[in-house]
């Protein structure tokens, strides 16, 4: 049983639905699609999504993790003799938003988008629309729509009853592409030791008897950071998605700059959780043009 079941224009009859561009790693996703659901919920409307092709195999669609088998939006062929010839082309890449036969709406930013919410049925939507604020208003169903509990028997005992204590902190590491490649280096930046030295100090201070589950993309980066740690464990060789779901029962965050681990925060089980986000969600230069103010919900403490 999917989450949401495959449509097709017969089954949505006359009614315009809304579109939403999704792209990018699962964090990205995820964002986008939670976005797209309440706007289709507030407006009454089916949500279809069009699942932009990367290269990255981390930025390839991935909702099926979620059980989620969304409706996706089939650009018409082109018509005239070029039209034909140039459909390939067309129907794939950032620019087939041009084939929508509707108004469209491009976000002007990363976390606030003026207008967003008077968008109306029939709208093609691209953004990155990283905050609860797009979904604040059906919360509780994006929670079902991202529940992974179907993956928790595929997790080792020891490591859920760890998650489960409640003086467990999940800590996220993220490397990969941030270091990888330089243009991304450009605009992520990479928090270093310093960095999660002081948020493990705070929490071990907000959460007596701190006991620590550092995740990464490179786990070999996380140890070395994170040696000198008390009461610190190495989460390895899982699927993202047994990360993700560990992530959300642990009690604590420590997160990175990633919306990853901002996911597996929001998740989180606990109403008490603590969760420490870096300040620095971009490298210095990037920050100074980048509005990130409401990305980070109520309570969550920036270090």
């Amino acid at each position: 049983m999917t989450k949401e079941a495959t449509g097709s224009k017969e089954a949505m009859g006359d009614v315009a639905p809304v579109c939403m561009r999704v792209w990018g790693g699962l964090g990205n996703q995820m964002f986008q699609y939670a976005a797209g659901h309440a706007a289709a919920r507030r407006l009454g409307v089916p949500l279809l999504i069009d699942p932009l092709e990367t290269e990255p195999a981390h930025a390839r669609l991935a909702l099926d993790v979620f059980g989620i088998a969304p409706r996706i939006w089939q650009p018409p062929e082109p018509g005239g003799l070029f039209g034909r010839l140039s459909s390939g082309r067309s129907r794939r890449g950032k620019k087939r938003f041009r084939l929508w036969k509707g108004p469209r709406f491009f976000q002007d930013g990363m976390c606030h988008a003026d207008g967003y919410f008077d968008i109306a049925p029939g709208t093609y939507v691209a953004g990155y629309f990283q905050s609860e604020q797009f979904f604040a208003d059906c919360a509780g169903e994006v929670r079902s729509l991202f529940d992974l509990e179907r993956v928790a028997p595929t997790i080792a005992p020891d490591l859920l009853a760890l998650a489960e204590r409640e003086t467990s902190v999940s800590v996220h590491v993220r490397r990969g592409d941030y270091v990888a490649n330089a243009a991304t280096t450009a605009v992520h930046g990479v928090l270093g030791a310093e960095h999660y030295d002081r948020a493990a100090a705070l929490m071990a201070r907000l959460v007596p008897g701190a006991e620590f589950l550092v995740f990464s993309d490179d786990i070999a980066a996380a140890a070395e950071l994170t040696a000198h740690w008390p009461n610190r464990r190495l989460v390895e060789g899982q699927t993202r998605e047994q990360d993700l779901h560990l992530m959300s029962r642990c009690a604590h965050h420590v997160i990175a700059n990633s919306s990853f681990s901002w996911w597996g925060a929001w998740l989180g089980r606990n109403p008490q959780r603590q969760v420490i986000a870096p300040r620095q969600w971009f490298a210095r230069d990037e920050l100074r043009r980048v509005y990130v103010d409401e990305l980070f919900p109520r309570g969550w403490i920036l270090v």
